[in-house]
């Protein structure tokens, strides 16, 4: 059966290759090859009275970590190119001495496909970008641009993926996006009490939109499976009929509409408001245990939730932005045996996206405040809000202002004990920077945060008295070439 699909699939991509050829003749780019990058050196400092410590004193951390991007397109003719972007180092933390293979100083690629653009649409195929195979905003041009980590998806987690995707945009404003992306997959004896046979996470996504000017909507419809066969760890009954194949799957749906919209005031003033949503769900069986005679569990439904709506009004020196999140959902992992008012969902199907930092404590600082259940970033946010106030205002040609003033707190109750929980309010943060453009090519950021800690922090490590703040500084010096 394997074999039938893998032959379909050389034949379509056979086909696919044939129709290219024929469709037109060879027209060569004005450059075969570009280059472009940077070379970014972050430096961080944090201290203060941390609520995760498990001591509960003061402690902190100050370090250096630089990073080498360069991106090369290969563009052989106007229809056909090849994109590779690699770092080398990726995070090279200063005074490291783990140089060896797959190191803080090793090379290694990030993405690299190949596009096709023709008049019936643009195709790309390999590992590709990590956000072509996000929805929304990205697709309608729009993603916020605060902080160290400018267009960053309010959603996804920001990884490449090997996938093909396609897009086709037409004269009347409609367009289509579709893919497939394989996020993941299993290789056998990749766990150490279990024999994988087959692992996969497959994505597949259609997403037809609309643009206007000064705007247009769009709505995402996703399907994901993510499939594991398992089998006894005595590999030698791996094929026997006394011990057939468990099976781990998460098969889920998604649906993700956006919305964005621009409109000009006069004066050199600008009013904009964007929207979306992403609501996901399904259900999961875990692989029966092994150890356990007879052990059958049963399908758990899950689901998961996430808003964002900012508004934002530029004007000549700068912008002001008003916006707000909210993440919920029940624990993917979550065991059903558990009492979930001791074990709380920390994971979720809709989570923050791993490169959306609005703010840099309550983000970057995230390990230092109780780790990603409480945080934005990343795929266990069992679920919080935040409402923030943003502005960047422009001193004069070379020197702008960076502000930001944010509250947040949990959608989820975190249960104590049985009958005892925790406050919902997760705290405050104000940061201030300076964006200082000192050469083309050479900018420098800096900025300083302070984070008061909210009651949940008090609740959880049992500290009623807690008072004492969270203090951040970050730096960035960012060669662009």
């Amino acid at each position: 059966m394997k074999q039938g699909k893998a032959i379909l699939a050389a034949a379509a991509a056979a086909a696919l290759l044939a129709a290219v050829a024929a469709s037109a003749g060879r027209a060569y780019a004005e450059s075969p090859v570009t280059f472009s990058g940077y070379l970014r050196l972050r430096t961080f400092a944090l201290g203060g009275f941390f609520p995760a410590d498990d001591h509960q004193g003061k402690r902190g951390d100050r370090y250096a970590v630089s990073r080498l991007r360069i991106n090369v397109v290969f563009k052989p003719t106007d229809d056909v190119e090849v994109r590779w972007r690699f770092h080398g180092p990726h995070a090279a933390r200063w005074g490291s001495t783990n140089t060896g293979a797959g190191g803080d100083y090793s090379l290694y690629s990030l993405y690299f496909y190949g596009v096709i653009r023709k008049p019936w649409g643009t195709l790309s195929v390999g590992r590709l970008a990590f956000d072509m195979d996000s929805a929304g905003f990205r697709t309608l041009g729009y993603l916020p641009t605060w902080g160290f980590n400018s267009q960053a998806n309010v959603f996804e987690r920001e990884t490449e993926t090997d996938g093909v995707l396609y897009q086709k945009d037409w004269d009347n404003g409609f367009g289509l996006r579709t893919f497939y992306a394989k996020r993941a997959h299993t290789r056998p004896d990749a766990f150490a009490d279990r024999y994988v046979t087959d692992g996969d996470y497959d994505r597949y996504s259609i997403e037809p939109y609309y643009k206007w000017d000064g705007g247009g909507v769009s709505l995402a419809v996703q399907y994901d499976r993510n499939h594991y066969d398992f089998a006894s760890n005595d590999r030698s009954t791996v094929t026997s009929a006394a011990n057939p194949r468990d099976v781990d799957k998460n098969h889920f749906w998604t649906l993700n509409p956006a919305f964005v919209q621009k409109w000009d005031v006069g004066e050199g003033k600008t009013l904009a408001v964007h929207a979306e949503a992403k609501y996901s769900f399904g259900k999961r069986r875990r692989s029966p245990d092994p150890a356990v005679p007879g052990d059958d569990p049963p399908t758990v439904k899950q689901d998961g939730f996430g808003a964002y709506l900012d508004l934002a009004l530029g004007y000549p020196q700068g912008d002001v932005t008003l916006a707000g999140w909210y993440f919920r959902g029940s624990d993917a992992y979550a065991d059903p045996a558990d009492d979930p008012r001791v074990n709380p969902a920390d994971h979720s199907l809709v989570h923050g996206g791993e490169a959306f930092y609005p703010f840099i404590l309550f983000n970057y600082g995230n390990n230092f405040l109780g780790g990603r259940a409480v945080s934005l970033e990343g795929y266990q946010t069992a679920g919080n809000w935040g409402v923030g106030l943003l502005g960047n205002h422009r001193l004069n040609e070379f020197v702008t202002l960076n502000w930001g003033v944010g509250t947040f707190g949990k959608t989820a109750d975190y249960y104590l004990s049985p009958n005892r929980k925790a406050s919902r309010a997760l705290g405050t943060e104000i940061d201030l920077g300076l964006t200082v453009r000192i050469l083309d090519g050479l900018q420098w950021q800096t900025k300083g945060a302070i984070f008061v800690p909210g009651g949940y922090y008090k609740d959880r490590y049992d500290r009623p008295d807690f008072k004492h703040n969270v203090w951040g500084w970050a730096n960035e010096f960012l060669f662009e070439f």
